[in-house]
Order: C-alpha cells, then sequence, then structure tokens
C-alpha cells in the first residue's frame, strides 16, 4: 500500500515495512503521516520509537535510506540522535568558520607576532587580496571545506591580472593563514583535518620573488631629495631619512624618540623592531641627527614621524611614495621636459645606499652592517664587535657623498630657524688675518 492512501482514523495507528524490521509510517487522528523506526537504541533496555520525518516533505525513499543509516550507526553503538546532534553543532561551526571568519582572528593576531615589522602591509594585502568577495569567490565557504584546486584558482588570477607579485604575496599569505589555523589548539575549533596550501609552492604558478637591481642614479638622488620638500607634515623628512640612513622603510617610520642618543649619536633600533630580533645600532651623522632634532615634540606620543601627535606612527605609504615620484619627475623636468623616471620603490633608496657605499671603497662586512644585514653563522656567535665606529665612518663617507651632490643645505628648509645646519668646518689653512 503506497504512503499517499493512507487514511486518518478516529485513532493512530502505525503500518510497517514488510522490507525493513521496526520501520513504518504513524498516521495520526489527523491525518499526519510520520515515518518512525522502532528499535532497541544505545543506552535503552527496551525498543521504542523514533520519528524519521514527516512525509511528504521526507518520500519514502529517504525514510527508507535514512532508517538503514540508523541501523548501521546502533551497529556501532553510536545513537543516532547523538550523531545528527554533532553533524548539526559541525554544520553550525562551518557556518561560523568561514575563511574570512579564519582570517580576520589571523589579522588579530598579527600585532603579537614574532618579528612583527610588516603587519599593517600584511593585513592590507591579506584584506585586498584575500577577503574581498569581489576578488575571492569562497571567501565566505567554511574553511575546512577549501579546496587546494580553489586556492590555485585565485593565486592564477591574480598573476593573470597580471600581478605576479601581488600573486606571490598572496599565496604566502593564504599560505600562513592556514598554517596558523593548523595549530593543534586551533585546529579542531576550525574544524580542519588538514592544510590545503601544504604542497603549493610559487614554482607551481610559475612565480618567483623579484630580484630587483635598480639603483638611483646621481640626477635621481637630487630630484628625490628636492622633491621631499614638496611632501606634507613628517613625509618628506621620512624620505630624507630613508636616503640618509639606508634602514627599512617600516625601521624608520616606526622610529620613537625614546631610542635616539643624542649624545652618543646613536640611534638603537629595538630588537621587536628589526628583521634579526637583536637591537641594531645606527650612528648619527651631524645631517640624520639635525634632521631629528628639528622634529615637532609631540604631546600624545613618541613616534617621530607621525600625524597623529606621536600617538601613532606614519604608514601606508603607496599614495606617499607616488606622490613623490611624480614630485621627482618634476623635479628632472625642469632641466630636462623630456627627462623621465623608471619605476622604483622605496626598497630602491635602500639598495642605492648599499650599492653608493660600495662605490665610496667602505668595507663589504661594514656595508652590510650599516643596512642591517647582521653577522651571519659562527661570527654572529663569536663576533661580538659592534663595529660602531666603522659604520659611522661609513655613513659619514655617505653623506659626503650626498654634500658633493650640493643638496644637504637644503636639509634644514623644515624648522630652519629652530635648528640650523652647521657650516663645514674651515680648511685648515684658513685663518682670520689682523693687521699688526
Amino acid at each position: 500500500m503506497g504512503v499517499e492512501a493512507l487514511k486518518k482514523s478516529g485513532a493512530r495507528y502505525d503500518v510497517m515495512d514488510a522490507h525493513t524490521p521496526g520501520f513504518g509510517v504513524r498516521v495520526g487522528t489527523s491525518g499526519k503521516k510520520t515515518f518512525i523506526l522502532y528499535t532497541r537504541y544505545p543506552g535503552s533496555s527496551a525498543p521504542t520509537r523514533r520519528e524519521l520525518g514527516e512525509y511528504p516533505v521526507m518520500s519514502l525513499a529517504e525514510a527508507r535510506d535514512k532508517a538503514h543509516e540508523w541501523y548501521k550507526l546502533i551497529k556501532k553503538g553510536i545513537d543516532p540522535r547523538d550523531a545528527e546532534e554533532r553533524e548539526r553543532a559541525e554544520q553550525a561551526r562551518k557556518r561560523v568558520n568561514t575563511f574570512e571568519a579564519v582570517g580576520e582572528d589571523y589579522i588579530a593576531y598579527l600585532p603579537s607576532r614574532d618579528r612583527n615589522r610588516h603587519s599593517e602591509q600584511d593585513e592590507r594585502e591579506i584584506r585586498r587580496e584575500l577577503l574581498d568577495p569581489s576578488r575571492n569567490r569562497w571567501v565566505k565557504k567554511p574553511v575546512s571545506e577549501i579546496t587546494d584546486t580553489e586556492i590555485g584558482e585565485l593565486i592564477a588570477a591574480i598573476r593573470d591580472r597580471p600581478a605576479p607579485g601581488q600573486a606571490y604575496n598572496a599565496l604566502g599569505h593564504v599560505k600562513s593563514i592556514f598554517s596558523w589555523a593548523m595549530w593543534p589548539e586551533r585546529r579542531a575549533g576550525y574544524g580542519l583535518k588538514e592544510n590545503p596550501t601544504r604542497d603549493m609552492a610559487p614554482k607551481h604558478f610559475g612565480l618567483a620573488k623579484t630580484v630587483r637591481t635598480r639603483v638611483f642614479t646621481d640626477d635621481e638622488i637630487v630630484a628625490y631629495w628636492s622633491a621631499t620638500y614638496r611632501m606634507k607634515g613628517p613625509l618628506g623628512p621620512y624620505f630624507r631619512a630613508l636616503m640618509l640612513t639606508g634602514q627599512r622603510k617600516d625601521e624608520v617610520s616606526g622610529a620613537r624618540r625614546r631610542e635616539f642618543d643624542f649624545g652618543g649619536a646613536i640611534w638603537t633600533v629595538p630588537e621587536e623592531r628589526f628583521k634579526s630580533g637583536v637591537d641594531h645600532l645606527v650612528p648619527m651623522t651631524q645631517v640624520f641627527a639635525k634632521l631629528i632634532e628639528a622634529m615637532p615634540k609631540h604631546n600624545k606620543g613618541d613616534f617621530v614621524f607621525s600625524f597623529s601627535a606621536g600617538e601613532k606612527a606614519i604608514n601606508g605609504f603607496s599614495r606617499a611614495k607616488q606622490a613623490l615620484h611624480d614630485a621627482m619627475i618634476a623635479e628632472l623636468q625642469r632641466t630636462d621636459d623630456r627627462a623621465e623616471l623608471p619605476a622604483w620603490t622605496l626598497h630602491d633608496v635602500r639598495r642605492t645606499v648599499r650599492t653608493r657605499l660600495s662605490g665610496l671603497r667602505v668595507n663589504a662586512d661594514v656595508a652590510e652592517m650599516v643596512i642591517g644585514h647582521g653577522k651571519k653563522g659562527l661570527e654572529r656567535v663569536y663576533n661580538q664587535h659592534t663595529y660602531a665606529d666603522e659604520m659611522r665612518d661609513a655613513l659619514m663617507k655617505w653623506e659626503a657623498a650626498l654634500r658633493r651632490l650640493r643638496i644637504l643645505p637644503k636639509l634644514d628648509r623644515f624648522r630652519a630657524k629652530r635648528m640650523p645646519l652647521e657650516q663645514d668646518e674651515p680648511a685648515s689653512n684658513v685663518v682670520v688675518l689682523r693687521a699688526s
């Protein structure tokens, strides 16, 4: 007899299936039809009825299949209700633990990460390439269901925009997110059993970290220096500090006044802000020291380069760097209206300083230490000499080279009345002549 043909009566009644033991349909007094399974469930001493679903929302075939699945669980000693509750909890967790949610958790973790120099840049790149629904179609998908194929398609799409450099970074970020989420204390909560990025490498996408060789010419250095005076607030001094010291952009932007010892003429970049995880000493030349001293002393914090009265360091240099690039072109075209400026990055400023130090016959090891490439291997363990004097000599040579380009006298245009630039020492054969 078909389920549809079962009619209501004055009392509820059950019709059992001849093919599946214990499986049947209960017909209520109102005519409601409910599939049931009558059997002894784990933990019970006697058989009981449980509802499988309501007809016609659930078909006879679906109900019979569910009864068979329940019997399989019962045979293993598992109560079907417990299994369904776990499944509901799992589905609820999946709805909560989307890639977007895990990505936000990872971003919240970034400030506490060791060697945390690029957290703000990392956050911007993650939000732009991985958490933007218009770019990533699986951002709302449960993180435990994301496949390596889906990740690969996203990385390939970024590469083919074309943006191979951003694709390289995006792959690094998504691998970091999954590796972080797979830590033992996290993976169960996120429902992760495996890392879909484990076997992914840049070479699979034809990607490689770009090896740049760009360095500034003399004319470009002059244009760069002059262009910094067109920048707003602390940006000009910040860009000049990069050229004077050759330090990493985040190490300079995050500088605090407490890090500068003007008496000893030393800037100490603390270990938590330095790539190698140790304090880094930067000898201060005359011009650099005066640049720092000339910066306003803020009342909300001691970040030297700040738009918020020292409370926060400057960050997000894309627009500022583009404005500086445009200003450099304008400077170059003052003498050649057809002058062009090849693309460059802030890291190219650092490379320029390192290259020029070699041209000034600075010892290679000292030049490397100037820009923050510390000792390696056994040298780091057994050679504890700081090379502060040697680095100071190197930076003084670099400052002298900049003076020969006739740009340093412009340095004190920023708050010039407060901090005039000292003149070079007179030659030893120059004296004040007096009569008799």
